[in-house]
């Protein structure tokens, strides 16, 4: 893995305690589109600390776990080694060795943009029984919407030290939508979209521990990174020592045929 990538490891976790939790929602909605019991086999991809893979466990199928990171494979084998029909591969998608055919749900829980488009949904579609369904979910910070000025000196904030002159686009449905119809490129049928809204407050020293699992930060010069990261904190503690993230949830399904 590059550095870019093992930030993830490195702040194992953090990740697994800042980052949010998948809502109960969009796995209903998954398994209403692929029922999973006992008698499937499932692989999911990029399973860092195990944040999505829970509900899958609770239904009794097979499930292996792909994850390069040594920290965070630890993490996971921590939680979910015992389970009955659980195995992690310490590796990626790409190094993966396994037979055609042989998966009833391949997913990907905020994992597939590291892997090049045309591989990932290519190597999916073989891995992927007859019928069998792909999954691909992920979660995206959006602004505190209930303290625009704590936002607005965030911003600031960015421009000043990061050089970071545009504020990120908010997730939305047309997104989604273009996210799902890739799939139909590469055989996939029955595609399908949704999103899902949650939030969860954070303290100064959270969120900055929460900045410390974001690649794009961890990549910045050291004293740029410092001086962001403290006037972050600084803003927040000004507007009450509270920031609220609003994430989208969104989750895109196809089948193959």
């Amino acid at each position: 893995m590059t550095a870019f990538e093992t930030t993830f490891d490195q702040e194992a976790e953090a990740y697994d305690r800042l980052r949010p939790d998948y809502v109960e929602e969009l796995f209903q909605d998954l398994f209403e589109y692929q029922p999973i019991g006992p008698d499937s086999r499932a692989l999911e991809i990029g399973m860092g600390s195990g944040k999505a893979s829970k509900p899958f466990l609770d239904r009794g199928c097979e499930l292996i776990g792909l994850e390069p990171g040594a920290r965070l494979a630890r993490y996971s084998l921590a939680k979910y080694g015992r389970t009955p029909r659980f195995r992690l591969e310490q590796t990626t998608l790409q190094d993966y060795v396994c037979p055609d055919g042989v998966f009833d749900l391949v997913y990907a829980a905020t994992a597939f943009h590291w892997i090049p488009e045309e591989y990932g949904y290519r190597r999916v579609h073989a891995l992927l029984r007859p019928g069998g369904a792909f999954a691909r979910f992920a979660y995206h910070a959006g602004p505190d919407h209930s303290r625009p000025a704590l936002v607005e000196e965030i911003q600031a904030c960015y421009r000043r030290y990061a050089g970071w002159t545009s504020a990120p686009k908010e997730f939305d449905l047309d997104d989604a939508r273009k996210l799902a119809s890739l799939a139909g490129r590469y055989g996939f049928v029955e595609t399908r979209c949704r999103l899902y809204r949650c939030q969860k407050d954070f303290d100064p020293e959270a969120y900055l521990g929460l900045l410390r699992t974001y690649p794009d930060h961890m990549r910045l010069e050291a004293a740029a990174r410092t001086a962001l990261f403290q006037g972050i904190r600084d803003a927040i503690v000004r507007h009450g020592g509270v920031l609220t993230v609003h994430y989208t949830m969104d989750l895109e399904l196809a089948r193959r045929p």
